[in-house]
């Protein structure tokens, strides 16, 4: 018979694989919020260019625990072209977004590495690496862009669609913007609705996140069920272990 003190352990690890499997699994642990800091902020905050009708309205930042700098360029909204379609399209992405109609787009830097990361046109990946004559080299296109940096740490890097993709190309029309900066509190966190913000589609997120934790419970049960029938979660089973690993310990240290 199983003790009510294991009944209590495996009730407890159930509800703890499976809300920690489907939280690290959808990102949230690792993109969630960053209270870290870096004397390198303000040495790598990059230059972004935009049209002067849709000015970003700042850049907020947080520290990764690798040092890894995310700096996220907010706009107030972003509008199509289509007045119906803009409405529809605004009116879901506040429904996504927990209600935040900002937007937002983050460019990576890690200056230990001197690599770079943000999204263009189609939420295309742009991973990037400043060299040391102050050029970048675009790795997924193998393509190196001159005087792409200024001081030969603060990229820059132009809006070159509706809803804000960036590029290391410049575009015409977009004008030097003069942003202030600061640290992203808990509290703009929550209002911007960071934690549902993500690159991957969020029915893809939950669903894979979901069958993750179902999948590892059903792993950990199985397991715990194997050790149930094998006799080891009752007290004559645990002794019966007990028993073995100082045996096998003394064996050792004869030897």
């Amino acid at each position: 018979m199983v003790s009510r003190k294991w009944m209590a352990t495996w009730l407890v690890l159930n509800f703890l694989i499976f809300w920690f499997v489907g939280l690290t699994s959808s990102g949230y642990s690792m993109e969630g919020y960053l209270p870290g800091q870096s004397e390198k902020v303000e040495r790598y905050i990059p230059i972004v260019y935009a049209r002067p009708d849709d000015m970003p309205m700042g850049i907020l930042y947080m520290v990764d625990y690798d040092g890894t700098i995310h700096y996220y360029i907010v706009w107030e909204d972003e509008y199509f072209s289509n007045s119906l379609i803009d409405k529809l399209y605004r009116f879901f992405r506040g429904l996504v977004y927990g209600g935040a109609t900002q937007d937002i787009e983050v460019v990576k830097v890690n200056p230990s590495e001197g690599t770079f990361y943000f999204q263009t046109h189609g939420h295309t990946d742009v991973h990037g690496k400043i060299l040391p004559d102050g050029s970048c080299l675009w790795l997924e296109k193998n393509l190196v862009i001159p005087n792409c940096t200024e001081n030969e740490t603060h990229i820059r890097v132009y809006v070159v669609t509706w809803n804000h993709m960036l590029s290391l190309l410049p575009e015409d029309g977009t004008v030097r913007a003069r942003l202030k900066i600061r640290h992203m509190t808990p509290d703009d966190y929550v209002a911007l609705g960071m934690f549902r913000r993500t690159q991957y589609s969020m029915a893809g997120i939950t669903f894979n996140s979901l069958t993750l934790a179902v999948l590892s419970t059903i792993a950990f049960n199985g397991v715990f069920y194997w050790a149930w029938r094998r006799g080891y979660l009752t007290r004559e089973g645990q002794k019966r272990v007990m028993d073995e690993l100082r045996k096998s310990l003394g064996r050792k240290n004869k030897e």
